[in-house]
């Protein structure tokens, strides 16, 4: 689902709040219609209502407002007899502050946005919730610079990051740490492994041709792209390094973010990718290009 997608289903969301708070009043008002007493109150209230606008001398209107105060005691104890409350007739909102309109002053408020990122979660399918950068144990000075960077592109929506190292030193978490906060920041955020996203590739390769037009559509469309393992998954002729780089220079043109972690080191992407995705890999001038060190932290060696 496309973020503009997203937006409208969010804002849908919080337009069936506002009609489900209204209706309940509605068919509680209706049911009270029902009783003659009460129908005959109303109707008696609106008419002394006018009166007491309408009246020409200070006597008219001290007897219309007379006969509002009474029949609005009436109407109390009308409430009372059907047991209904007054606040049951107002409607309650989920949220006080826009009344389930989603916007205060013509701008989103704070339920909408909440609203927007829950549906984000769900749709970006991240596979660690509770990996983040609150969360994160990391002790080594130069890893915990390298997650303070990360999590400074995350926040500023310009540049991409290439995390390399070896085998357990922590890539997958900081990925994952990255893809929570900018869902939370309320992006659209893709996550994948090189292989599922290889095999996607060899589907899209493999389709007609509206099918392969929306696969590319929503790799290049979506605000972060994450990918973990690159140099894990199979070669396709053809398919491979085509497709990832059609995918990476469709973003790069439109300034949209993609994260990567890989064991390789810049030599051996150097050596399994050709010029044209390597450089677009390590361009230090819009990507965080960073090394993590350590011992294995599945292992401590």
């Amino acid at each position: 689902m496309k973020k503009q997608q997203l937006v409208a289903q969010a804002q849908s969301n919080i337009g069936r709040r506002r009609t489900a708070a209204l209706d309940k009043c509605d068919k509680l008002l209706d049911s009270l219609r029902a009783k003659p007493d009460w129908t005959a109150n109303e109707h008696a209230l609106r008419v002394a209502t006018v009166q007491q606008v309408m009246s020409n001398t200070d006597e008219e209107r001290a007897a219309a407002t007379n006969r509002v105060q009474t029949l609005q005691m009436q109407q109390k104890r009308l409430l009372a007899k059907y047991k209904v409350t007054e606040s049951m007739l107002k409607p309650h909102f989920t949220c006080g502050k826009c009344q389930d309109t989603g916007y205060i002053d013509g701008q989103p408020c704070s339920c909408l946005q909440a609203e927007i990122r829950r549906l984000l979660v769900a749709e970006c399918d991240i596979p660690h919730h509770e990996y983040t950068f609150d969360n994160s144990t990391e002790q080594d000075k130069h890893n915990a610079k390298v997650y303070a960077h990360a999590e400074q592109i995350c926040e500023s929506s310009e540049g991409n990051i290439l995390l390399l190292g070896n085998v357990g030193l922590g890539k997958t978490y900081l990925l994952t740490a990255c893809a929570n906060k900018c869902v939370m920041l309320g992006k659209s955020v893709m996550y994948t492994t090189a292989y599922g996203l290889n095999q996607t590739f060899l589907e899209c390769h493999l389709s007609d041709l509206a099918t392969k037009q929306a696969i590319l559509s929503n790799l290049a469309d979506v605000d972060v792209l994450c990918i973990d393992d690159l140099g894990t998954e199979p070669t396709y002729r053809n398919v491979s390094a085509e497709y990832l780089f059609s995918v990476l220079n469709e973003r790069i043109t439109t300034g949209k973010q993609t994260f990567i972690t890989t064991n390789l080191s810049l030599a051996q992407l150097r050596d399994s990718y050709d010029e044209r995705i390597f450089s677009r890999l390590v361009d230090r001038k819009s990507n965080l290009v960073a090394q993590l060190n350590g011992a294995d932290k599945r292992t401590g060696i």
